[in-house]
C-alpha cells in the first residue's frame, strides 16, 4: 500500500538515523505486536440518524443545483451533484462499523493502521454534537489528520499520555477549508 508522506525520507525520531522501507515496515509490525498501553473501541466516524426532512432538504437542494447546473450548460457539474447526494443518502442511511483504537509506545493503532510517533504532529479534543473526537493532525499527505471518537476513554488520560510525544493545541486547529465548512453549515441547516 502506497505510503502518501509530505517527505519520503523516514527518519527515526528516537535515533535520529535514516530508515529504510523494510525498516519502516518492520517497526510498524512491532507496534501492531507491542502490548498497549490503553485500547477502546468507537464507531469509524460520528452518526446520528436523520429524519425524513433532512433527506427531503438533501433532495430538494440537490435537485435545485442539478437544474442549475442544467440551465448553465454544465452537465458535469450535474453529475458531480448528483453524486454528492448519492453519498450523503448513503451515509445517512448506513450505521458505522466500530473499530479498535489502541495506544502504545510507538505509535497509534486505529482500525489496524499503524501510525508512528513520527507520522503524527500535534492532536487536539473537539466536540461533534453529543460525541468527544480525539482530532490527530499527520504528517502524511493521506491521512492529514485521524479522526478518532472517544467512547470510555477520558480525555485527561489521553492527554497526559499524548503529551508525551505531541503538541497539544488547547483550541481546534482550523484550516481555510473548515472555517468555509463551518460557515456554509451554518448557513444551510439540513436538520
Amino acid at each position: 500500500m502506497p505510503q502518501f508522506r509530505k517527505n519520503s525520507i523516514n527518519i527515526d525520531h528516537h535515533e535520529g538515523k535514516l530508515l529504510s522501507k523494510e525498516e519502516l515496515d518492520a517497526k510498524k509490525q512491532a507496534a501492531l505486536e507491542q502490548k498497549s498501553i490503553i485500547s477502546w473501541k468507537s464507531p469509524v466516524r460520528v452518526y446520528k440518524a436523520k429524519s425524513r426532512k433532512y433527506f427531503a432538504k438533501v433532495g430538494l437542494y440537490g435537485f435545485i443545483f442539478v437544474l442549475l447546473a442544467i440551465a448553465i450548460q454544465e452537465y458535469v457539474l450535474a453529475g458531480v451533484v448528483i453524486a454528492v447526494v448519492f453519498v450523503a443518502y448513503v451515509l445517512a442511511l448506513a450505521a458505522p462499523e466500530t473499530i479498535e483504537h489502541k495506544i502504545n509506545n510507538m505509535g497509534i493503532i486505529s482500525g489496524g493502521r499503524v501510525f508512528l510517533w513520527e507520522d503524527l504532529d500535534s492532536f487536539w479534543f473537539e466536540k461533534k454534537g453529543d460525541d468527544r473526537v480525539l482530532m490527530v493532525a499527520t504528517r502524511l499527505h493521506f491521512p492529514t489528520r485521524l479522526i478518532i471518537l472517544l467512547t470510555t476513554v477520558s480525555d485527561r488520560t489521553l492527554l497526559e499520555l499524548l503529551e508525551r510525544h505531541l503538541h497539544y493545541h488547547h483550541s481546534p486547529v482550523n484550516t481555510l477549508l473548515d472555517k468555509w465548512a463551518r460557515k456554509l453549515q451554518n448557513r444551510i441547516s439540513l436538520d
